[in-house]
């Protein structure tokens, strides 16, 4: 046998052997950083979770000690069995939970009895159960704000309550507490795809992206802590199995290397975890390690396509250095050219402008007294407008609201998803943000329109436009208060001869009285009437309310009347817009219409 053959052998078993090591090098290194990344990204996302956790609750601390300082509250707690003190606090409860989109708000007084409630007309209603042995209330009592998450003892459903003392002077003679879910953030976490769960201090899970994760622990729980849940009856139950995390290892301070074991699989989890020490609740992020196989194959054609994306980066950043440096040197001469020219322009116009001064004061002390008064009037108009724009700040707001809350969820769920590679889901919600922005542009919008200052020039106005405008300005409080707006124009092309800005304040007035006056109707309804008649278009705007009483009409138009409440009006509303009617040559009238309720008619000039 030569000696070749064996040499031959020899020499390829160490090259397979230096295969395989360099292979298990570059696996080892190529698993290492994809673990590295995946910790990365979990611990941004993690923030993320941790920043829409804070927010869902962080948004309503305030409202337990605003209620807080409600008198009534105080009132009712010193008279507990005063029916009609009782009635109003339920009502003011409701009211503000409605608002605040809390889930309800009670009031216990200093025992932990239940007085009032936003819920007091429901089955469930917390009125007369004493809950003097949770713990928010033994917070509040002891002078400062409460916070505690478990499982409603009256409704068996879980929230998380705020409570904040009420005083009496220096003594503390009850508690404001507000329930909040957490129901929707939970459930945007699941639409997200994630595999995440939030637990106590003592590593029980009450939110989870996965049912069979809730209530579960992550550790086996001590007798000590069980009695503590039992006592306080935080999640109505006693029995809590465990979540099944096995053959963990450390890798830092917050992450560790676990499998997930259940009946039907064994899955290779990296576990990441975030605490919340004001809280005393941690978020727990899950996330599979089955791609990090994929990515190793993928390492060497990943490095060079990052290599070279880096260098095209480079190329781009330094091509658009130097074409804002040449941009800054244009701008810089223009502007030097430009301020050269005014300065000759200011030299020779000094002569001109001397001779036309003495003009000009001329002409000045003519029409001052004009221009004073008719710029009085103006301002009272614009001030009528702000006036109007602060009422209706409220309704704007929760209008602008609601599309930036879906934005951001969209946001949120675009970036996932393009982690994932989905670009067509990515796609859609770029159109829905898109459809979202142009809504609230064509509020911001109009809302811009209307507040500026405007002329008293008259040109020709669609009535259809202007009446759609002030409906839209008021669409958050015709929803709000469930009125039926009909509007009846057979000829939908009729024009007037007004100020389009001011024609809109007239009508926003006139329908902003209309829906004070059917706050309290059972049906409540608006009707806008619009007809053209001999040479003029009659704008009429009709309620269903109680009318106006026969004393109050002479003065109905006088400045500073008015039949509401001195927190609701000036009185200046009906003024103003008999002024800017009158200006354009029309007349604005009152009258209690044939079925009840008030009429108001608009009569302007058609437009040729």
């Amino acid at each position: 046998m030569s000696t070749g053959r064996p040499a031959r052998i020899l020499l390829t078993f160490a090259g397979i052997c230096i295969a395989a090591g360099l292979l298990w090098l570059a696996a080892a290194w190529s698993e290492r950083n994809e673990l590295e990344r995946l910790r990365d990204a979990g611990r941004h996302r993690l923030d993320v979770y941790t920043g829409s956790l804070r927010n869902a609750v962080d948004r309503f601390t305030w409202l337990p000690f605003v209620v807080s300082t409600q008198p009534g509250l105080v009132a009712l707690l010193r008279a507990p069995q005063d029916a009609v003190q009782r009635d109003k606090v339920n009502r003011y409860l409701a009211t503000v939970n409605k608002a605040a989109q809390s889930n309800s708000l009670y009031l216990l007084d200093a025992n932990g009895l239940a007085l009032a409630s936003s819920n007091w007309d429901t089955p469930l209603s917390y009125i007369g159960n004493n809950y003097a042995f949770r713990p928010y209330f033994l917070q509040a009592r002891e002078g400062h704000a409460g916070r505690f998450y478990g499982v409603g003892f009256t409704t068996l459903q879980p929230g998380y309550f705020l409570s904040y003392p009420v005083r009496d002077g220096e003594r503390i003679v009850g508690v404001v507490v507000a329930k909040v879910s957490l129901d929707a953030l939970e459930h945007n976490w699941r639409l997200g795809g994630e595999h995440m769960l939030v637990a106590d201090r003592d590593g029980v899970a009450f939110l989870a992206t996965d049912v069979d994760w809730k209530w579960r622990t992550l550790a086996p729980l001590p007798a000590e802590t069980l009695r503590y849940i039992e006592d306080s009856r935080q999640y109505g139950r006693n029995v809590f199995p465990e979540l099944g995390l096995v053959g963990r290892q450390t890798i830092d301070h917050d992450t560790e290397r676990a499998f997930l074991q259940s009946e039907a699989r064994r899955i290779d989890v990296l576990m990441q975890t975030i605490k919340l020490p004001d809280l005393d609740w941690q978020i727990v992020l899950l996330t599979d390690l089955a791609p990090v196989r994929q990515v190793v194959a993928r390492a060497v054609v990943g490095t060079a396509l990052g290599l070279l994306a880096l260098l095209s980066w480079w190329l781009f950043w330094r091509q658009r250095r130097r074409r804002i440096r040449d941009n800054l040197r244009a701008s810089a001469a223009l502007r030097q050219a430009h301020d050269e020219l005014e300065q000759k322009v200011a030299e020779r116009t000094h002569e001109l402008v001397d001779a036309n001064d003495q003009l000009q004061r001329e002409i000045a002390e003519r029409i001052r007294t004009e221009a004073n008064l008719r710029a009085a009037q103006n301002e009272l108009v614009q001030a009528g407008k702000l006036a109007v724009l602060g009422q209706m700040a409220a309704g704007v707001t929760h209008e602008l609201n609601q599309p930036l809350t879906a934005m951001r969820a969209l946001a949120d769920n675009a970036k996932l998803l393009l982690e994932r590679g989905n670009t067509a889901a990515v796609g859609d919600n770029l159109l829905h943000i898109s459809q979202l922005t142009a809504r609230m542009g064509k509020i911001t919008g109009q809302l811009r329109a209307f507040a500026r200052k405007s002329d008293s020039v008259a040109e020709p106005v669609l009535v259809k436009q202007a009446i759609a405008n002030a409906q839209l300005l008021l669409e958050q409080r015709l929803r709000q208060q469930q009125v039926v707006l009909d509007i009846r124009q057979s000829d939908e092309s009729v024009q007037v001869s007004c100020n389009p800005v001011r024609l809109e304040q007239v009508l926003i007035n006139l329908l902003r009285n209309a829906l004070d006056a059917v706050r309290d109707q059972p049906d409540a309804a608006i009707s806008v009437n619009v007809l053209r008649d001999d040479g003029k278009v009659r704008i009429t705007v009709t309620d269903n309310g109680p009318g106006i009483s026969p004393e109050h009409l002479p003065s109905l138009f006088d400045p500073f009347f008015t039949t509401k409440g001195d927190s609701e009006g000036l009185g200046l509303g009906l003024a103003i817009s008999l002024s800017i009617v009158r200006d354009f040559g029309g007349n604005l009238l009152a009258s209690n219409g044939p079925n009840g309720g008030a009429c108001f008619e608009v009569a302007l000039l058609a437009a040729l």
